[in-house]
């Protein structure tokens, strides 16, 4: 059986085991950063490949999506697929196919647990650092964070991470390089990333794909929204490719730690031509952080815990999730009061070179340096 362990930040001990399938494989992609060799102490959390089917005593929920109980195992069930959890959360059993995320988060509850003791919080933002400022860029999912970085990459910056990191009420940002999940829209809109197709059907299933975001409008009648659908749920889910970001720009350099200067809060803005950037109050960024870590990992989290409360004897861990989002909310609350805070309306378009959005990010987020450098002049 295949092992491989994964140190973070010298606070949590991550072993995966088993191979074949998505469940376990895209963790060894992701966070390949932070794999180790032959760790010296046993590890805090397990996710390992499972085919073994779960024999149950109660359920919650549909015959085949629901949350149940074996005696000693807690089970969550999504059709053929499904993950099991020891009590405690130590030991995660997974289906070959079972959504990697829906495991991550747990595995990642674990890391904000024993970080936010050191008053650090996790946002899903990416972060770089450019002329020897480093900038946040928290949004929603497709707001724009990847195609931020990569211009940003693109004029020599550094990089902290592409989708998530890590702040402190020490006023640093720990970067979290997993690999970039590229999307067919990431690629276009920047030519020189190559990543090549497995075969005909690919190539086909792409360029389909490309035709249909570009062409469609999900907003103009059913028609459409079933093709858009269609094409996000089985053409561009597929053509999902992750890499490291030192793969997508041998140049750039990741930055391990760094001193937040700017946060700059991403929304799609369907109706603009150009990008604007206009302040936003530390408290405002609180609450759009806040919102943005509800949608991505703590409503999954809250459910699976809540039913894990309902049919696990032991301590509640919706409890402890609401422990660390009050002390991560004290956290960020600290950090933003001490930084620059922004939001940025960022065009919704497919093709980032062409219409020149590219280049308008980087002179926005250039201009925030000589902004800073007028307000402390004057």
């Amino acid at each position: 059986m295949k092992r491989q362990s994964f140190d973070f930040f010298g606070s949590v001990l991550l072993e995966v085991r088993g191979d074949g399938g998505r469940s376990t494989q895209q963790f060894y992609t992701m966070f390949d950063h932070f794999a180790v060799d032959d760790p010296e102490r046993e590890p805090d959390i397990v996710v390992e490949r499972t085919t073994e089917e779960p024999d149950l005593e109660a359920v919650l929920g549909d015959p085949s999506d629901y949350y149940g109980w074996t005696g000693d195992r807690f089970v969550v069930r999504n059709g053929s697929n499904f993950m099991m959890v020891e009590p405690g959360w130590d030991h995660i059993y997974v289906s070959p196919n079972w959504e990697p995320f829906l495991a991550t988060y747990p595995v990642e509850f674990r890391i904000r647990q024993e970080l936010a003791k050191e008053g650090r919080a996790l946002i899903h933002a990416s972060g770089i650092e450019l002329d020897g400022e480093t900038t946040l860029f928290p949004a929603w999912r497709g707001g724009g964070k990847t195609n931020t970085l990569l211009s940003l990459l693109r004029e020599g910056a550094g990089y902290l991470s592409d989708d998530r990191l890590w702040v402190g009420t020490d006023g640093t940002a720990l970067g979290y390089p997993l690999s970039v999940n590229l999307q067919p829209y990431n690629i276009r809109s920047f030519p020189e990333i190559e990543v090549g197709n497995d075969d005909l059907q690919d190539y086909v299933r792409d360029e389909v794909s490309q035709f249909i975001e570009v062409n469609m409008n999900a907003s103009d009648g059913v028609v459409q929204k079933v093709v858009s659908f269609l094409n996000e749920r089985f053409l561009q889910e597929k053509g999902r490719e992750f890499t490291d970001v030192s793969a997508v720009f041998p140049g750039s350099k990741h930055i391990p730690e760094s001193t937040v200067d700017n946060v700059v809060a991403l929304r799609a803005a369907p109706n603009r031509n150009h990008v604007v950037i206009e302040e936003m109050s530390p408290e405002e960024m609180v609450t759009e952080v806040d919102a943005i870590s509800y949608y991505e990992w703590n409503e999954v989290l809250m459910e699976y815990f809540l039913a894990y409360d309902a049919l696990c004897p032991g301590p509640s861990f919706a409890d402890q999730l609401d422990d660390v989002i009050e002390a991560e909310e004290d956290a960020l609350r600290e950090v933003f009061e001490d930084v620059d805070t922004y939001q940025a309306w960022i065009p919704r378009t497919a093709d980032w070179k062409e219409d020149g959005i590219d280049r308008e990010v980087v002179n926005r987020i250039e201009s925030l340096s000589t902004r800073e450098q007028s307000q402390t002049a004057d």
